[in-house]
């Protein structure tokens, strides 16, 4: 799925809401997934997940993580606040591991409803968005309200219904061709609703984090490779 559509408009509020239906299977997930693309009548894929409990940092991606500790889905504390994604920026170390924890602290504070108000979604585009990030990527204060009267789930949560992510149970992978300052980061993770976490629904998301200015930003969005993610995922050690 591309970032931006024809008229260069920036397609993330549909990429971050690539959602997938997730069934448990003793040993492991598996993840249909649902898309919210009116052009493609494909069939759904389902395949059954052998994640590991943890990484190693030389099994990451950039084999850079051996003065890490393995991604607990949590850096920057379990609020899902601007401040919390903006403390998981400052936290997180330049290895693979920590860009995978940043990646998940925009993603538990991003996908949530209510949504985030002006204010803090600006002090995020301003505190983590990449140099090269899209113009329209890294507004995200239009970006929701551009959610005002649309179901940003895909049906996967009812209308006006609150919810948030956890990573509790929840997969992180790296994928191939990543660098020590450019990580492409596929996560799976659950959707909590009524504050109760769901146990077959959750949402997919791939993030490419870079290195600049001495901490990790998000430069772009898109969809992750959801057998690689489901085969190839690794828990977190946390979960919050």
């Amino acid at each position: 799925m591309r970032m931006v559509t024809a008229s260069g408009r920036s397609r993330w509020p549909h990429v971050i809401g690539a959602a997938i239906l997730v069934i448990a299977i003793s040993g492991g997930i598996a993840y249909t997934v649902t898309r919210p693309d009116s052009k493609s009548n494909a069939a759904p894929t389902s395949s059954t997940p052998t994640p590991t409990a943890a990484a190693s940092g030389g099994s990451s991606g950039s084999g850079d993580d051996e003065d890490d500790v393995a991604p607990t889905g949590c850096l920057g504390g379990p609020d899902r606040t601007a401040a919390m994604v903006l403390a998981a920026k400052a936290e997180a170390k330049h290895t693979t591991f920590g860009a995978v924890e940043v990646a998940t602290a925009f993603y538990r504070w991003g996908w949530q409803y209510p949504h985030p108000v002006s204010a803090d979604a600006d002090a995020v585009s301003a505190g983590i968005m990449a140099s090269t990030a899209n113009a329209s990527f890294r507004d995200l204060s239009s970006a929701y309200e551009g959610f005002a009267e649309a179901d940003m789930t895909s049906g996967q949560v009812p209308a006006s219904t609150p919810f948030h992510l956890s990573t509790t149970n929840g997969l992180w992978m790296v994928s191939e061709g990543s660098t020590a300052d450019k990580v492409e980061v596929n996560l799976a993770v659950g959707y909590v609703i009524n504050g109760e976490l769901s146990p077959t629904k959750a949402a997919v998301i791939s993030l490419t984090m870079v290195w600049e200015e001495g901490a990790w930003h998000l430069e772009s969005g898109g969809t992750p490779d959801q057998a690689k993610l489901s085969n190839g995922g690794t828990r977190y050690t946390g979960g919050c």
